[in-house]
């Protein structure tokens, strides 16, 4: 059986409960979506493999933080996608984010049993709702657009989570890696 494994960055526990009420709000609203039960997080990488790659995966990780510091993570305004699926909360410092992530990917995919399941995330954002219908695209937009969410945090570490790949099945934490 495969599992999803996921490197986050997981936002403030105040920032988290702000996105849980908005994603609390677009479901009543416009019903379900994707994304409605997740964890509000950055994805940076995931990859789908068997879970007895779980400690190779962790080591890949923890040899690509070596040497990276904190950093300050800001949020500005409510976005989309142009395809008109996903509406998120917009990081700014995408190169801040870039290089925590590119040595953790060098690393895991120096790994051959890794290298081919490693999908890293090019665009890095804090989900909302995904996989929205037209029709519930242009309710929710209109409804969260007023909330010209902005903030601002410090990034200490990264954080992998599993899960199975079955329905119905939700994230687990696996293992903090801090920044030093």
């Amino acid at each position: 059986m495969l599992h999803r494994f996921l490197l986050t960055i997981l936002p403030s526990p105040e920032l988290s409960g702000e996105v849980d009420q908005l994603k609390a709000l677009v479901h009543e609203r416009v019903g379900s979506f994707s994304g409605r039960n997740t964890v509000p997080h950055i994805t940076l990488f995931f990859a789908d493999l068997p879970l007895e790659c779980e400690g190779d995966i962790c080591e890949g990780i923890a040899r690509g933080v070596v040497g990276h510091k904190d950093f300050v993570l800001r949020y500005n305004g409510i976005m989309h996608f142009p395809d008109k699926r996903t509406i998120y909360i917009d990081p700014v410092d995408k190169d801040a984010i870039a290089t925590v992530r590119t040595p953790i990917i060098t690393a895991l995919k120096s790994n051959d049993t890794l290298r081919e399941a490693i999908r890293e995330t090019d665009h890095p954002h804090l989900t909302i709702a995904a996989g929205l219908k037209p029709a519930q695209f242009e309710i929710t937009l209109e409804m969260l657009a007023p909330h010209g969410l902005r903030s601002e945090e410090q990034v200490t570490e990264v954080v992998l989570l599993r899960r199975a790949l079955r329905e119905g099945e939700r994230y687990v934490h696996v293992r903090t890696f801090p920044l030093a």
